[in-house]
């Protein structure tokens, strides 16, 4: 365990960042909005994710409980609570960008237009492959997204020059896929072959 890097990931808060039930919360079939930061989440952390002069280990690290902070905590149990809207949201950005990619939130971010709820980014494998973490990029060069969305939840060191990092697989759910399997068809029809994803690592 990193002892300087990532001690702020072990502060924790006495406040949660999501405190109450989401306002997303609403009935099957609904229309639901999630906030995109359009970048200004992943900006305080731009060389903790693709900075060139760092080895991705030594920026990005796995394997940290995320009940150690209260920020991480209670956004993962947000993404567990709204996994069905949530699911279809990666969907829709699946088949908007057509190329397979991964939601990513900042834990420690705030929208400020909603600042109790999480925003979230979507980047695609060639953005991910960019970071040259193995873990971000095998998670969606060879995952279905017709049938998964991926989630990726980091929380900034003090610093901003690491990350410490969770990921979450979230089902599309039945009715979503069957509502767009058109969509679905064509955008699944023109990804690249498995094979031409390719991993790009720097150790």
């Amino acid at each position: 365990m990193p002892s300087k890097t990532l001690a702020h990931a072990y502060k924790g808060t006495t406040t949660s960042l999501f405190t109450g039930a989401p306002r997303n919360k609403v009935s099957e079939g609904a229309n639901v909005q999630f906030i995109d930061s359009k970048g200004a989440a992943l900006q305080p952390v731009n060389q903790a994710l693709f900075g060139k002069t760092r080895m991705a280990k030594d920026r990005i690290h796995w394997m940290f409980p995320p009940n150690k902070d209260e920020r991480v905590a209670s956004l993962l149990a947000w993404i567990e609570l709204m996994s069905y809207n949530l699911g279809a949201y990666g969907l829709h950005r699946f088949l908007q960008s057509r190329e397979r990619g991964a939601l990513i939130a900042n834990a420690d971010f705030r929208p400020p237009s909603s600042p109790n709820e999480p925003a979230f980014d979507w980047l695609t494998f060639d953005q991910l492959q960019v970071t040259r973490d193995r873990v971000l990029q095998e998670s969606v060069a060879f995952y279905d997204p017709a049938v998964t969305t991926v989630v990726f939840v980091f929380l900034p060191s003090k610093t901003g020059n690491s990350v410490a990092m969770w990921r979450r697989r979230i089902s599309v759910g039945n009715n979503t896929r069957t509502a767009r399997i058109n969509e679905i068809h064509l955008a699944m029809a023109g990804l690249r072959r498995e094979k031409d994803y390719v991993v790009h690592v720097d150790e």
